[in-house]
C-alpha cells in the first residue's frame, strides 16, 4: 500500500505542491491581517472580532479549494483500459489502487488543515486570543471530506466529468436548502439586527446549531469510509466503460 501511496504523490507532486503553496498563502494573509491591523488593539468591539473571524473562515475555505478542484484529475489519468488493467494486476489489486487514492486525498487535506491550524494559532496570538476560527476550520475540513465521499464513487463508476457534475448538483442542493431556510425558516435573529455578520456568527455559536455541528465530523468520517468501500466495488464495473 505504501508503494501505491508514494506513486500518487510522485505522479501528483506538482498538484500537491501548488495546493500546499496556496494554503500557505491563505494562512499568511490571515497572519498579515493581524499584523497590519495592529493586533488586539484594533478589536475595540465584539463585532470587529466577528468580522475578522469571518474573513479567516473565507481564507480557510479558499485554502481547501484547489485540492477539491484537483480530485477529478487524480482519477482522470487512470480512466483508460490499460491503466485500469495494470491497477488490477498489481498485488494489492483494484482495492489497493482505490484505497491509495483515498489515503492520498486524506493526507493532502490533513496537511492543509495542519498548516491552517498553525497559521490560525499565530494569528490568534497576534490578536490577543480574541479571534480564532479553528472550529470552523475543522468543519471546512470535514465538509471537504464529505464532498469527496460523495464525488469519488461517481467518478469511479461514470468518469471524472460526471463526477464533477454530481458534486456540483450536491452543492447546488445544499445551497437550495439554505435558500429555503432563509425564505421560510425563522430568521428573526438576522432581520432584527443591524449587523448581519455578527448575527450570523452568534447563530453559529448558539445552542440551536452547535449540537448538529458537533455530529458533523462523525458523519463525514463515516461517509468517507463507506465511500471507499463502495468505490472499491465499483472500480471493475467502471473500468469496463473506459475507452481504449
Amino acid at each position: 500500500m505504501s508503494g501505491l501511496i508514494y506513486k500518487n504523490f510522485r505522479v501528483n507532486r506538482w498538484s500537491f505542491l501548488f495546493s500546499v503553496i496556496t494554503a500557505l498563502l491563505c494562512g499568511l494573509v490571515a497572519v498579515l491581517l493581524g499584523v497590519f491591523m495592529g493586533g488586539s488593539e484594533s478589536l475595540r468591539q465584539e463585532s470587529d472580532a466577528q468580522n475578522v473571524t469571518l474573513v479567516f473562515i473565507v481564507l480557510y475555505y479558499l485554502a481547501f479549494l484547489l485540492p477539491s478542484m484537483s480530485t477529478s484529475l487524480l482519477f482522470e489519468a487512470d480512466e483508460n483500459k490499460t491503466a485500469s488493467a495494470f491497477a488490477m494486476s498489481v498485488p494489492q489489486g483494484g482495492k489497493g489502487h482505490i484505497e491509495s487514492k483515498y489515503f492520498y486525498i486524506l493526507i493532502l487535506n490533513v496537511v492543509i488543515m495542519f498548516l491552517m491550524f498553525v497559521c490560525d494559532t499565530i494569528a490568534t496570538g497576534i490578536f490577543g486570543g480574541k479571534v480564532s476560527a479553528v472550529m470552523m476550520l475543522m468543519m471546512i475540513f470535514f465538509w471537504r471530506m464529505l464532498m469527496n465521499a460523495i464525488e469519488i464513487p461517481f467518478i469511479i463508476r461514470f468518469g471524472s466529468q460526471r463526477g464533477v457534475a454530481i458534486k456540483g448538483a450536491v452543492i447546488f442542493g445544499v445551497f437550495c436548502l439554505f435558500m429555503i431556510y432563509f425564505l421560510f425558516g425563522d430568521i428573526s435573529w438576522l432581520i432584527g439586527t443591524e449587523d448581519p455578520v455578527a448575527a450570523f456568527m452568534d447563530w453559529l455559536q448558539s445552542g440551536d446549531i452547535i449540537f448538529w455541528l458537533s455530529l458533523f465530523p462523525f458523519v463525514s468520517a463515516a461517509a468517507y469510509f463507506i465511500s471507499c468501500k463502495i468505490s472499491v466495488k465499483l472500480f471493475r464495473k467502471g473500468a469496463e466503460n473506459y475507452e481504449q
